[in-house]
């Protein structure tokens, strides 16, 4: 760990050369002892303890700022007089441009240093909070949305290297793991907390106190992180794909814009052409690639990992996971707030059986995963599988009569389902990719990760809007049952998909932890904390997980 000099130049306390008071040198003519180094801010004293408060209050912000806006939909398409389209795309455009944007995130860090690129993130975030609880209309809503999920794809592959510069030993495994408890409460609260402010109506602001209570928080996080998180040294240089950050984004836009706004418009003809031109909008971005790789620069997705089997079944496992539990909790909560007649308050209790035991099986999972490899993910999708058919027969059952709590089993066994399933999928996927190759592929999956949630949205959200169950259409509660039940078939179908392409991953040769990536570097916990961070997008750790796996590798 590298020394920095004391704050602000002065002498330490007790310096024999120090002046003396008025400004007289001290009598003494020896020679002064060497003067110890000055404290590390990133490594002592009561900073490092408010470094750490500054990055677990960003890891609220980003994942809470996903989870608040669910429940608003109602009330932001009420309020602001809006198609639907425009309010899936308020959710849709945050992550949208939060996926895009990871991995130059990550890589901008290292260029410019961790501490200049979280800052500025945060700068953007929390204007962009702003304007978006002040918007007096949807397009500045969603022009401020993009800017929040730029700013959040800044912040967020930060985070983790900030906090491992700036522990070590028993206080980095403490600090690990309360930066994975933060992922999980910032899930269930944040939805808690903005469907209480949401309902509380504080003000007749409807939504926008919902999005206005992150702003004190991201000013203090800026602040504080001003103050105490010291200047770091850019790791290198590396290349910069902008080129093919533009390209992705382009050709993303191109398949998901259409899926938000053609029911809304008959689907018109330029929504297909839009599907159309996707295509071809793919390929120069795959062309572009290649020739990044031929040419000995650094690409955004190295076209190399796509002729490796596990790294092309494990993106397709990862985006219909996120396609469906994404869609389950946007849509859940549009049910049972139009069509049980739920206020955000009640939808956001209703829905937090999903939150409680996800985190309660994520817990679970460093004991199974040693024990039973790839099987655990099997577990998970015959569980989300068994709790979206589960979730079918209750509301058919039920008919007129069906109430959130009738939900609650099913939504227990998908909440159980996310916890096996997300923290080892990318850990198994990694056993099957080349070493030098698993730091690119980590990333690359967790943007997969998170272009899922985007499509879930649109995709699912498409599925409600063609059977006429949309927020502000006259009798849209009636018709909310048979849109739930369409949208649960369509999740399972996509869950089995899903369960079938888990067979084509790699089945890990050795069973010791060391194999497995819940075990990376700090043991069980802090592994967890890692797995977590990397299935909500981070980005940062990818290097750091492809050289441990090649030493490692390379011992066994």
């Amino acid at each position: 760990m590298t020394t920095r000099p004391a704050a602000g130049g002065r002498a330490a306390a007790g310096d024999p050369a120090a002046p003396a008071a008025g400004g007289r040198t001290a009598a003494v003519p020896a020679p002064a002892p060497p003067r110890p180094p000055a404290p590390d801010p990133y490594a002592t004293g009561r900073a490092r303890w408010l470094v750490l408060a500054v990055g677990l209050t960003c890891t609220f912000l980003v994942v809470g700022g996903v989870s608040i806006a669910n429940l608003a939909m109602p009330s932001l398409q009420r309020t602001l007089h809006v198609g639907f389209g425009a309010v899936q795309f308020v959710v849709a455009g945050y992550g949208l441009v939060y996926a895009v944007f990871l991995i130059t995130g990550g890589r901008l860090g290292d260029v410019l240093g961790r501490r200049r690129v979280l800052l500025a993130g945060l700068v953007l975030f929390t204007a962009a909070v702003l304007v978006s609880g002040l918007a007096p209309n949807a397009a500045v809503l969603i022009g401020a949305r993009l800017v929040q999920g730029f700013g959040a794809a800044l912040i967020y592959p930060q985070i983790l290297s900030v906090i491992q510069d700036t522990f070590e030993g028993a206080e980095r495994n403490f600090a690990l793991g309360l930066f994975g408890a933060t992922i999980g409460v910032a899930i269930v609260v944040g939805q808690l907390v903005g469907g209480a402010l949401i309902q509380l109506d504080i003000g007749g602001l409807a939504w926008r106190p919902a999005f206005l209570v992150l702003v004190p928080l991201g000013t203090a996080a800026l602040l504080t992180g001003r103050r105490v998180m010291a200047p770091d040294r850019p790791a290198g240089r590396p290349h910069i794909d902008l080129t093919g950050t533009g390209l992705l984004g382009g050709a993303l836009l191109l398949l998901v814009l259409p899926l938000l706004v053609g029911p809304g418009t008959g689907w018109a003809w330029w929504t297909w052409l839009m599907f159309a031109a996707a295509v071809p909008a793919f390929t120069v971005f795959v062309r572009h690639e290649r020739h990044l790789d031929r040419t000995g620069r650094t690409p955004l997705l190295r076209p190399s990992l796509f002729r490796q089997r596990a790294f092309g079944t494990g993106m397709a496992i990862g985006v219909l996971f996120f396609i469906t539990i994404v869609g389950l909790a946007v849509y859940t909560s549009l049910t049972f707030q139009v069509g049980l007649g739920l206020d955000p308050l009640q939808a956001g209790l209703a829905f937090a059986p999903v939150g409680v035991a996800f985190f309660a099986s994520s817990l679970l999972v460093p004991r199974l995963v040693p024990r039973l490899g790839r099987s655990v993910l099997v577990i998970g999708h015959v569980l989300l599988l068994g709790g979206l058919i589960a979730a079918w027969a209750v509301v058919q059952a039920a008919g007129e009569g069906l109430s959130a709590g009738g939900l609650a089993l099913p939504l227990l066994l998908v909440g159980t389902a996310q916890g096996l399933t997300m923290s080892p999928l990318i850990g198994v996927v990694l056993t099957g990719i080349r070493a030098d190759d698993k730091g690119s592929a980590s990333g690359a999956l967790t943007t997969a990760f998170q272009v899922g949630q985007a499509l879930g949205v649109a995709g699912i959200g498409t599925v409600f809007s063609v059977l006429g169950a949309r927020p502000g259409v006259a009798g849209a509660s009636s018709r909310y049952q048979v849109a739930f039940q369409s949208a649960l078939l369509v999740m399972a179908a996509l869950t089995l998909v899903s369960f079938v392409l888990v067979f084509r991953l790699p089945t890990p040769h050795d069973s010791r932890p060391h194999h497995h990536f819940l075990w990376v570097r700090h043991g069980r916990r802090t592994g967890l904390a890692h797995a977590l961070y990397l299935l909500t997008g981070g980005h940062a750790v990818g290097r750091r997980l492809g050289h441990w796996f090649h030493h490692h590798e390379g011992k066994h």
